[in-house]
């Protein structure tokens, strides 16, 4: 694996940030937002710039040093952990907008991204951009953004433009937060603090730079030359699996401290003595090593394809990181799950956490980019099928 491009380590950031976001993560919760605290600890520890070129100003660290700074933050605070790793790795989109564009969004050191693909607005072409409407779903972090991305489809008329292969023209637009309203709707039963709430413009001009069609990540701009951008879209499901297992892992922990002290009602018998609990809990501890062993080397093998051959990773190596976004992903569920039935009574209480693990691992799994339902998709490409799945091919 390569060295750290920065000085910035995942045990120095973490140590900067997570006594923090532990110390606001209630507060979040009743918001439906992340403490402000909270966000301003992230954006001074450089965490929404460890995946922006040095060109830019930003860390360009390795995958593997940033995924474990994911982690981190979610076994500290799951809604701290989604913001952290859907920001960050939003700015991976930086490599296909022009390079002037991209030196406007992201040279800012107070970058804070959010964004969303669907569903996808209307983009009208006009002299030296597009007008842009649309309101788009689940904008994490959008009270706190300082630009936030929209996908649409580039209009003729009343009718999408077509492009050679058939398909709709998408595109990615870019907008500062003063031309963007936020539809306050985020109402869930977990991740209540990332504030995903809709996000709204309507008939806003974006200039030329920062609207980029959406095409395989093969031409990257200038800034995006390293090894980490050969690497897709293909850590999009990584990313949000290591989120569910850092949730998965607090809930073990929590569990195992309360068994030293808990004796279920009408028994004799400590939660630690009983059979049941040590079954559960060794196998919930087995599912999160499995998940984030699978995770890693997948990352790491992938990664050291792009740094050897200097070639963007395809379908081959690319397999290995879906199935290691889904597996991971089940494998944090069925853990949090098996928590929840060791617990107890302690897993319905507003005052303890258990409840809130279950409740945000299980609206991470719903998340369509690593949800199970991914293994059909990969399971086609290794029978030999054509996915529909057009983010394998970015």
């Amino acid at each position: 694996m390569a060295t750290l491009q920065s000085t910035a380590t995942p045990d120095a950031i973490l140590a900067q940030v997570t006594p923090v976001i532990r110390k606001h993560a209630a507060s979040g919760e009743i918001q439906r937002r992340l403490a402000p605290e909270a966000v301003q600890a992230m954006i001074d520890a450089g965490v929404f710039r460890a995946w922006i070129p040095q060109a830019l100003g930003g860390l360009e660290l390795d995958p593997l040093s940033v995924l474990r700074v994911f982690e981190g933050i979610a076994h500290a605070d799951g809604s701290a952990g989604w913001v952290a790793s859907n920001s960050t790795n939003a700015t991976l989109l930086g490599q296909i907008l022009p390079d002037d564009g991209a030196a406007e969004v992201f040279s800012d050191p107070k970058l804070l991204l959010a964004g969303a693909a669907f569903p996808p607005g209307a983009a009208v072409p006009v002299d030296g951009g597009y007008r842009i409407t649309g309101q788009w779903n689940f904008g994490s972090a959008c009270n706190y953004a300082t630009w936030l991305g929209g996908a649409a489809l580039v209009m003729d008329g009343d009718v999408p433009r077509l492009g050679p292969d058939g398909n709709p023209v998408m595109v990615l637009a870019l907008f500062p937060a003063a031309d963007v309203e936020i539809v306050d709707n985020w109402n869930t039963l977990g991740l209540r603090g990332t504030g995903s709430h809709d996000y709204r413009v309507q008939d806003v001009f974006a200039p030329e730079r920062r609207v980029a069609v959406f095409a395989p990540f093969d031409h990257p701009g200038a800034a995006y030359k390293g090894p980490l951008y050969r690497m897709g879209f293909w850590l999009d499901a990584i990313r949000i699996a290591i989120t569910a297992l850092g949730i998965a892992r607090a809930a073990v922990e929590d569990a195992i401290a309360l068994a030293a002290t808990k004796t279920p009602s009408y028994t004799m018998t400590g939660l630690a003595d009983r059979p049941v609990a040590q079954d559960r809990i060794a196998r919930a501890k087995a599912a999160i090593e499995a998940g984030m062993s699978y995770v890693e080397r997948s990352v790491q093998r992938a990664y050291e394809h792009t740094l050897a051959s200097g070639a963007r990773i395809g379908i081959e190596q690319g397999i290995p990181l879906a199935l290691a976004g889904s597996y991971g992903h089940e494998a944090a569920n069925q853990a949090v799950d098996l928590v929840h039935w060791v617990v107890g009574t302690s897993g319905i209480r507003a005052e303890q956490r258990f409840q809130q693990y279950f409740r945000d691992v299980h609206t991470v799994s719903q998340h369509a980019f690593s949800t199970p339902s991914r293994f059909e998709l990969v399971g086609k490409l290794l029978l030999g099928r054509e996915t529909d799945w057009a983010f394998y091919t970015l």
